[in-house]
C-alpha cells in the first residue's frame, strides 16, 4: 500500500461531513491535474473510509503511514492537544527527517492546512512553515473549513484546493521518502511532539467526571422532551443529533487521551465529601450537569450546596443542545435553570463564562471546554496542596495531615434570584453544509 497522500486530523466525535468533502475534492483535483490519469500509487488515505470494518486499524494506519508519499496535516486546536495526531505527525516527520539525511534535499511533503485558526503552534510543529500570502487573507483568519461550509464550489475555496494539490503532486512525483514497515503507533516510543508537556497529565493522574442528569424515565414529565436520556444518568447525550456518545463517554475518552485514568459517578447528596475525597487523593473532578437536572433532588439540592462551597481541584461543564443555545424558549428555560442551580457563580460572573463555571457549551466547543477547564483545576488543585505544605510547616498546631474543612459561602438574601443578565455566548459558526465536529 502506498497512498498518494495521508489525511491526518483531530478526529472528534461526531459526522465528519466537511473533512470527507475536502478529502474528495482534494482526490478530484488531484486526477485532473494528471489529466485523468491515475495516480501511480494506492488511492489517498482517509481512515474512515479506507481502514475496512474487522481490519486491524492500528496496523493499517501504521501500513499507511510508513508507505504513503506525502501527509496533509489539518491544523486545529484539537490537532495539536491531540496525543494520536502527535504519533501520526512523528511518524512521517521521521520518515521525512531520513529522507533529508539521505539525499540532502527536503522533500516538503508534510503539507500543512489551517482547517481552523490555531491559538498556538507546539516547538515540535513550529519548524514547518503553514502560512501561505498565495492561499488569501481569509484563509490565513478564518480557515479553510469555514471557506468550504459558507461556499463549498466557490471560487476562493476551488482556487486553495488546487494549489493544495500541485503542492502534493509536486512532492508525490519527484521525491519519494524512505518506507518504513511494521509501525506501532500505540507503542510508548511513537509518542508525538504534541500535546505538550504541560498539557499532558504526569502519568498516573487521575480524574473524577460527576454526572448530574435526568433520565428517561425522570425526564417524561418535560415537555418536548428531546430524547437525550438512557437508563442512567451517564447515558445523557445533549449531542444527540450529531453523535450517539454520551458527554459522559466522550470526556472520559478526552481525559484518557492525555493520560488521565478517568472514574465516572453520579452527583449524590455526599457530593461535598467526594469532591472532598478526590482532592486529597490530588484527583481533579469535573462535574458535567444538566441544566434542567437541577429540578430534581437530590440533584438541586447538591449542586446548589456545591455552588456555595469552596472546592479547589473541581469544575462544572453545563453542555446544551442546539435548541437550548439559539434564542427561542428552549434557551431561555436553560439560562434560568443554570441561574437556578448556581446562582453565587451567576453572580460573580454577571452571565459571563468562570473560568471554573462553563455554561452554554455546544458540541463543537466542548472539547476546548473541557481542556480549559481541566488545565485550570490542575492549576488550582497543585496551588492549593502547595499553600497546605507551607501552612503545615509554618504552624506548630497542625499535626495531621487530614485537610482543612473548607467554609460554606453565604449567599446574601437579595442575591438568591439575581436579575437575570444577558448571558455571553460564543458567535454562532455559519456552517452551512453540516452541524459538524470533527475528531
Amino acid at each position: 500500500m502506498e497512498p498518494y497522500f495521508f489525511l491526518s486530523y483531530a478526529r472528534r466525535r461526531g459526522p465528519r461531513v466537511l473533512v470527507k468533502r475536502f478529502y474528495d475534492d482534494l482526490c478530484a483535483e488531484l486526477r485532473r491535474l494528471r489529466k485523468g490519469n491515475p495516480m501511480p500509487s494506492d488511492r489517498p488515505f482517509l481512515d474512515v473510509q479506507s481502514i475496512q470494518v474487522g481490519q486491524d486499524w492500528n496496523a493499517a494506519l501504521g501500513d499507511a503511514l510508513g508507505n504513503c508519499r506525502t501527509m496533509v496535516a489539518l491544523y486545529t486546536n484539537d490537532y495539536f492537544r491531540s496525543d494520536f495526531c502527535g504519533r501520526e505527525w512523528k511518524a512521517f516527520e521521521d520518515r521525512q527527517r531520513s529522507h533529508r539525511e539521505v539525499a540532502g534535499v527536503d522533500a516538503k511533503a508534510l503539507i500543512p492546512v489551517l482547517w481552523e485558526p490555531v491559538q498556538s503552534i507546539p516547538p515540535g510543529a513550529a519548524h514547518i512553515q503553514y502560512d501561505n500570502l498565495a492561499f488569501g487573507e481569509n484563509y490565513a483568519q478564518s480557515g479553510l473549513r469555514r471557506i468550504l461550509a459558507a461556499d463549498p464550489g466557490g471560487g476562493e475555496y476551488r482556487r486553495i484546493v488546487n494549489l493544495l494539490a500541485r503542492q502534493i503532486l509536486v512532492s508525490a512525483e519527484h521525491f519519494r521518502i524512505p518506507a518504513v514497515s511494521g509501525l506501532d503507533l500505540t507503542a510508548p516510543e511513537s509518542a508525538g511532539p504534541f500535546p505538550s508537556a504541560a498539557d499532558r497529565a504526569e502519568p498516573g493522574s487521575h480524574a473524577l467526571l460527576l454526572v448530574a442528569a435526568r433520565t428517561s424515565a425522570s425526564a417524561h414529565k418535560w415537555p418536548k422532551d428531546p430524547g437525550c436520556h438512557g437508563e442512567s444518568p451517564t447515558d445523557w447525550n445533549p449531542y444527540h443529533a450529531e453523535s450517539a456518545e454520551p458527554v459522559a463517554r466522550r470526556a472520559s475518552q478526552l481525559l484518557e487521551e492525555r493520560g488521565f485514568t478517568v472514574r465516572t459517578e453520579v452527583v449524590s447528596d455526599v457530593l461535598g465529601a467526594t469532591l472532598d475525597e478526590a482532592r486529597g487523593q490530588g484527583q481533579v473532578a469535573v462535574l458535567l450537569v444538566e441544566a434542567q437536572a437541577a429540578a430534581d433532588e437530590p440533584f438541586g439540592r447538591a449542586l446548589r450546596a456545591y455552588d456555595r462551597s469552596n472546592h479547589p481541584g473541581s469544575a462544572a461543564v453545563v453542555p446544551c443542545g442546539q435548541d437550548e443555545a439559539g434564542d427561542g424558549p428552549q434557551s431561555k428555560a436553560y439560562w434560568e435553570a443554570v441561574r437556578g442551580v448556581f446562582p453565587f457563580n451567576w453572580s460573580k460572573g454577571a452571565g459571563d463564562p468562570l473560568p471554573l463555571l462553563q455554561s452554554g457549551i455546544g458540541s463543537d466547543q466542548f472539547d476546548g471546554a473541557l481542556h480549559a477547564v481541566v488545565v485550570k483545576v490542575q492549576n488550582h488543585l497543585f496551588s492549593f496542596q502547595e499553600t497546605l505544605k507551607l501552612s503545615s510547616l509554618e504552624s506548630d498546631q497542625i499535626t495531621s495531615t487530614s485537610l482543612p474543612v473548607l467554609s460554606t459561602v453565604a449567599v446574601p438574601p437579595d442575591q438568591t434570584k439575581p436579575a437575570p443578565p444577558t448571558p455571553a455566548r460564543p458567535a454562532s459558526d455559519p456552517i452551512l453544509l453540516e452541524q459538524e465536529q470533527d475528531r
